[in-house]
């Protein structure tokens, strides 16, 4: 990833030359591919939007399966440079296999050609944005994985929700109008698209195997968080302080909650099933934290937002078991382990995931006991009212 000057503990060695750019960064090739945005070189299209972008990501570039399975950056070629650093057999490409996953998630659970109307003279150059991201947003809400994170092969409605947060930090008009423009347009994806991702009381479930599209409901947390961050400055907090969401988003936020609950997101056991034996240690470990700081996030965001209607009286009496938002009884996990490798940059390496994984003292998830959902029949109680947790 590339280093910011204001957010990098570590000083960047290659500054960008171009006049009145003050840009630096710690790797060459970060260097190189911002460049290449002054020089107005050759231009891609996004498949899915009227974007440009400065490099052709969609080349064949897909992990070896040797990398693949160590959760392994890898920039492909036969044999490639990893597997030739490490003296082993790199597998001969067999077509394109990986990467599959989060593409056909994109296809499948969120149409993007709904998202063609988004203006192209906008030529963001995609990793400068998600760079902020990681850098001014992903403190704060920690739910995306930045050491396995690839620009590449990130689904489209993901990265565009990324880019929209990107863009709004960035703090100008343009990119602000941009990122507005982002928003309404994903919101419209969204709920045009309903049908594939939510789950209800009456929905006819599928194979039970079929894997859950996180990065679909990774993109509807992120437009709901963008809405609150819009809406601070002109919606009225109610008297518990928080902030009452227009009845469109606040429904969206109940579907979503309501989807997880249906599918048993968020129980520990329901995220291990969805993983075979032969699966890497390392990359289970990385998918079930991804869902919990998922629901923790989306427990977060719960507790800033409130209906903008009148009802709000008539749901209060039933916000214990029966509540429409995420309460601490439905997180059925143990608290994240720690951030020092869930925070580590991409350079990072599968080989110290796995160390991490194997040799530093992580929870023991399989005891309920010690599971967030104990802590509720502590905290809360149907006798007392006082709205405090």
């Amino acid at each position: 990833m590339p280093s910011r000057l204001d957010g990098s503990s570590t000083q960047p060695s290659f500054q960008c030359k171009y006049p009145g750019c003050s840009m630096a960064y710690q790797r060459k090739e970060h260097l190189n591919r911002h460049m290449a945005n002054h020089e107005q070189g050759e231009r891609f299209s996004c498949p899915y939007c009227d974007s440009t972008l400065a490099r052709r990501d969609s080349r064949a570039r897909q992990a070896c399966a040797a990398c693949h399975a160590r959760k392994e950056r890898c920039y492909g070629g036969y044999p490639c440079n990893r597997c030739q650093q490490r003296r082993v057999t790199c597998p001969r490409p067999q077509g394109a296999v990986h990467g599959k996953s989060k593409t056909q998630e994109t296809k499948t659970r969120l149409n993007p050609d709904i998202l063609s109307s988004v203006p192209g003279e906008s030529q963001w150059i995609a990793q400068d944005f998600i760079d902020i991201y990681f850098h001014d947003f992903h403190p704060t809400w920690p739910f995306l994985h930045w050491g396995t994170f690839e620009l590449s092969k990130e689904p489209c409605i993901l990265l565009q929700s990324m880019l929209m947060i990107g863009l709004w930090i960035k703090g100008d008009q343009a990119a602000r109008d941009t990122a507005m423009t982002f928003h309404r347009k994903l919101l419209s994806a969204i709920e045009a698209q309903r049908s594939q991702w939510y789950i209800s009381d009456s929905t006819q479930r599928g194979n039970n195997d079929t894997a859950w599209p996180m990065a679909t409901y990774q993109s509807i947390l992120l437009q709901l968080i963008f809405a609150v961050l819009v809406a601070k400055q002109e919606t009225p907090l109610d008297l518990n302080l928080r902030f009452q969401l227009p009845d469109a988003k606040y429904e969206l936020l109940t579907l979503l909650v309501e989807t997880c609950r249906q599918l048993g997101l968020f129980n520990y056991p329901n995220m291990l099933a969805k993983y075979h034996s032969s699966v890497p240690i390392p990359l289970i470990w990385v998918n079930v934290e991804e869902i919990k700081r998922f629901g923790l996030a989306l427990y977060k965001l719960c507790r800033l937002c409130t209906r903008s209607a009148s009802a709000d009286t008539a749901d209060r009496e039933g916000s214990d078991k029966g509540s429409e938002l995420l309460t601490l009884a439905d997180l059925d996990f143990c608290m994240p382990d720690s951030d020092e490798m869930w925070n580590a940059p991409p350079n990072i390496g599968a080989e110290s995931i796995r160390s991490t994984v194997f040799h530093q003292a992580c929870r023991d998830n399989r005891d309920p006991g010690n599971w967030i959902s104990q802590t509720s029949g502590k905290l809360c109680d149907s006798r007392v009212s006082f709205d405090w947790i």
